[in-house]
């Protein structure tokens, strides 16, 4: 099936602010179920070299775990949209804040168009997830059914029992900002010496999370403004207040296929996302048709598997992905009955055996808890250290 690509199509958000747009579709005359997939990260970024099978046509952020080839293929229309203040996108950045109101704006606007049967589903990994956990809570009609891949929380909160996630949010910010830089240098607002100079620090995050004190970041100020305001509320005030829902999962009507990985530094914010709907989704749908699917991926990583080990056919994870949101969104979006509802819910890959087992829920029902505690020499600030962990409590 031939396919017609649309690029940056302005639509308008209810506020009157237009965010760039592509539309990915089959030749064909006809009305097509829709998937969107909203990110900051660029929607037209592709491919840097000629990587099998991708050459450098390929849109990264819609090959991570899915073939959109195949998808329009099978008979999809593939919305992709910039998100507000990224790139070829009106309106300016702020990190979790707009992508409730704007994604549902996207939603609507997919279902109305000429080409579209209605059906809305929404498929990404990593910030593409978060964008359609918040989507998700307005209710759009017409959305059916997500397929979020390494999510964030959906509390956004870059803390973890007190501390700052350094890594995590100095590392993505920093990133954020250089790509902001990119965009201010194309609209004339900034200069090539001050891309250079952020691309040399992005090139070198050792140094930049040495310094201190943490907020002693120069090159973010003004281009990322956003991580000095996470550093000066380090306990969840009204400022985080505005931003997290204490109610989210009671908000999200729709079945999730979530998709996490053992090596994903999201993966305890997927299986979070999976429990909790499981037992507060605001719908008996969404709370009895969760499923999860666990492989040994890190975060984005499903097309190489390791330097150090690889796990076979399950280390390189797209068509097997691309199959299971095939048959997911074949269900939801197409009616199609094709037993999606009468499987087990969980597909878990069980490393060190190498094989894959479905579970009829997560924590697996005959789980046997047993607490570890850390030890050491004195000498477990390292790598190379000498930190273990044993079941024999520390003295």
């Amino acid at each position: 099936m031939s396919m017609v690509i649309e690029e940056n199509i302005m639509v308008p958000m209810r506020d009157g602010v237009k965010l760039a747009t592509d539309v990915y579709r089959p030749a064909q005359q006809g009305q097509w179920p829709v998937l969107v997939t909203r990110l900051p990260y660029n929607k037209d970024r592709r491919f840097p070299f000629e990587y099998p099978p991708f050459t450098k046509e390929k849109r990264i952020f819609l090959e991570l775990n899915f073939d959109s080839a195949r998808v329009v293929e099978a008979g999809y229309v593939i919305v992709a949209q910039d998100t507000r203040g990224r790139f070829a996108s009106e309106g300016e950045f702020e990190p979790f804040v707009h992508e409730v109101e704007d994604g549902a704006d996207a939603i609507t606007w997919a279902a109305s168009q000429p080409w579209s049967s209605g059906q809305v589903g929404m498929f990404g990994v990593s910030y593409q997830g978060l964008t359609q956990w918040q989507a998700a809570r307005e209710q759009p009609a017409a959305l059916r059914a997500i397929a979020p891949s390494q999510s964030p929380g959906w509390h956004v909160y870059p803390y973890q029992g007190g501390a700052f996630l350094l890594g995590v949010a100095l590392g993505w910010a920093t990133g954020v900002a250089m790509e902001e830089v990119q965009r201010r240098v194309g609209q004339g607002r900034a200069t090539r010496a001050e891309l250079e100079e952020m691309m040399q620090a992005s090139g070198d995050l050792p140094a930049l999370f040495r310094r201190l004190p943490l907020v002693d970041v120069p090159l973010l100020q003004g281009r990322a403004p956003y991580y000095f305001d996470w550093l000066a509320h380090p306990t969840l005030d009204e400022y985080w207040r505005t931003l997290i829902q204490e109610e989210f999962y009671e908000q999200v009507t729709v079945p999730a296929l979530t998709i996490a990985g053992w090596y994903d530094h999201f993966q305890r914010e997927d299986l979070e996302h999976y429990q909790s709907m499981r037992q507060r989704g605001g719908s008996a749908l969404a709370r009895s048709l969760q499923h999860l699917v666990i492989g040994p991926w890190s975060h984005g990583n499903f097309l190489r598997g390791f330097r150090e080990r690889t796990y076979g056919a399950a280390s390189f994870a797209r068509d097997l992905l691309t199959d299971l949101h095939l048959r997911w969104f074949d269900h939801w979006l197409k009616g199609i009955e094709n037993g999606v509802e009468q499987e087990k819910p969980v597909r878990i890959f069980v490393m060190g055996t190498n094989v894959r087992r479905e579970e009829e829920d997560w924590p697996l029902p005959d789980t046997q808890y047993r607490p570890y505690y850390l030890h050491s020499g004195g000498h477990a600030n390292t790598a190379t250290g000498d930190g273990v962990l044993s079941t024999a409590q520390a003295d």
